[in-house]
Formats: structure tokens, C-alpha cells, sequence
């Protein structure tokens, strides 16, 4: 449960805390500190023109919430979906002071309103994941080396070990009085 205790950062397509998915097999989201997950993509395209432009132009950025995921991305949101779906996940539970909680959750409100530019090459969805962690004083620097969702997992395991609690499966979410829980079922 979260109650401004907790964030995270989920790793889609992690299989495990040791798994290291291919760089194209992986997408970050996060959870705020009341349990709702948060996203970063692009906006929505096909074929080659798309792809040209989502890694050297750039496209609209998106921030989806419960909503945007339950419109957009179902089996990211409902453990059932993602079990259907073979859409495992890995999430890095990270306890955090009240302070941080609330730095955490406002890069996310200002990132919504101002969601900027999309690249797959940076200011992708790791990268804005990683600065939620940076904002909230939680992390120092950016991620080391290409900015992937399993290099941001793994900073954030090497640099804040005491403070990071990791579990793996399909993952869901269900209300719980006023907050959302996330849901782990195991594999």
C-alpha cells in the first residue's frame, strides 16, 4: 500500500531483479506516493516515418495516469490483462520521506501539463523516470550510460540499496479507500 511512504519505478518486460531485457524489450513507468502508476510515451504512430521521427526528430510527449493506461494500455494496469498478455513486469519499491514523496509527485504534475518532446534516444520514458528520482532528491545524477529502464533499475539498486525493495510478476492495481495498491501476482 502507499501512503506517501513509498514510490516506484516498474520496469515492463524484467523478468526478475537479475533479468536484463534487450534495449527495445523495455518500457519504465512509475508509481506515486498514493499508488498511481504514471507513464511517459510518445503519441501514437505507425511505420517507418513514425519510428525516423520518434528517435531523430522527436514526437509529442504523453503522460498517461490510471486512465490513460486503462484506455491506452490495460495490460499494465490489470494483473489479470497482464498475465494474458505474458507482460511481466519488475518493480523497485522505494521508501521515501514525505518531503521526497511530494517532489516525486509534482515532476509528474508539471511533466502532465507540460509534457514536452518524445525521443527514443533520450527524453524517453526512462529519462523522464529518472528525473522524477533526480527532482525528489533521490538520485544525485542521471543515468549512467544509455538511457534505458533497466540502467535507471540498476542505478537506483547500486546507489540506494537501503532504501529499495524489488518484486517481480504480472502487476496490477486496485482501489484501496482513497489511494490505489499495486498488485503482484507471481509468475
Amino acid at each position: 500500500m502507499f501512503a506517501g511512504d513509498k514510490v516506484a519505478l516498474i520496469v515492463r518486460g524484467k523478468t526478475s531483479a537479475e533479468h536484463s531485457p534487450g534495449k527495445l524489450e523495455q518500457h519504465a513507468d512509475c508509481v506515486r506516493s498514493y499508488g498511481s502508476p504514471v507513464g511517459y510515451f510518445g503519441e501514437g504512430g505507425e511505420g517507418s516515418g513514425y519510428i525516423i521521427s520518434a528517435v531523430f526528430i522527436g514526437i509529442r510527449g504523453e503522460v498517461y495516469d490510471m486512465e490513460g493506461f486503462t484506455r491506452h494500455r490495460p495490460y499494465y494496469v490489470d494483473a489479470t490483462l497482464a498475465r494474458g498478455y505474458g507482460a511481466v513486469s519488475t518493480a523497485l519499491v522505494v521508501r521515501v520521506s514525505r518531503a521526497q514523496a511530494d517532489r516525486f509527485d509534482d515532476y509528474w504534475d508539471r511533466l502532465t501539463d507540460d509534457p514536452g518532446t518524445f525521443r527514443l534516444l533520450g527524453k524517453n520514458c526512462s529519462t523522464r523516470a529518472s528525473g522524477a528520482f533526480r527532482y525528489a532528491g533521490i538520485l544525485a545524477g542521471g543515468i549512467p550510460g544509455l538511457d534505458t529502464p533497466d540502467n535507471l533499475y540498476k542505478q537506483l539498486v547500486r546507489e540506494r540499496p537501503d532504501i529499495c525493495e524489488s518484486c517481480s510478476g504480472y502487476i496490477g492495481f486496485a482501489t484501496v479507500g482513497t489511494n490505489l495498491a499495486m498488485v503482484v501476482e507471481d509468475l
